[in-house]
């Protein structure tokens, strides 16, 4: 059987891996997401935990979870050097963090947004940042890139 322009199309190039990765991404981060979200929520309505501090504890089991995935899954880095690309990652958290809670800062205190639909907001909003963050300072394609 011959193989048309579609199957050339369809196979795994760089552009159909990339779309691959941003799919596994979304599951990912849409994962540590959920618990993140979760949690805060949690926090939130039944502990009646401040938004901020809420966010911080949530915020920490999400992106638990979401770094696993992400390094053995999303992007499959494969490394010896597990302490360094850890590192970056934390770095990357941080930053991502900050970011996080100026949006919901933003959203609750300053524009008065119900604080579970800021938190939506946060989510959706950093999930391009991170995205961007992780494929290219993080899990960055070198010679142990497996991806």
């Amino acid at each position: 059987m011959t193989r048309g322009p579609m199957h050339h199309f369809f196979s795994d190039g760089p552009v159909i891996q990339e779309i691959k990765k941003v799919c596994r991404y979304c599951i990912s981060g849409g994962t540590g997401a959920a618990i993140d979200f979760s949690i805060y929520s949690v926090l939130i309505y039944f502990f009646s935990t401040y938004y901020l501090v809420s966010n911080l504890i949530s915020f920490s089991c999400g992106t638990a979870v979401t770094y696993y995935l992400q390094k053995n899954w999303t992007f499959r880095y494969k490394t010896e050097k597990n302490l360094a690309v850890f590192q970056r990652y934390m770095v990357a958290v941080v930053a991502t963090y900050l970011l996080n809670n100026a949006l919901l800062f933003t959203f609750v205190s300053i524009l008065a947004i119900n604080v579970f639909a800021a938190k939506v907001l946060q989510i959706v909003l950093s999930t391009f940042w991170a995205y961007t963050i992780n494929s290219r300072y993080v899990f960055k394609k070198n010679g142990e890139f497996a991806g």
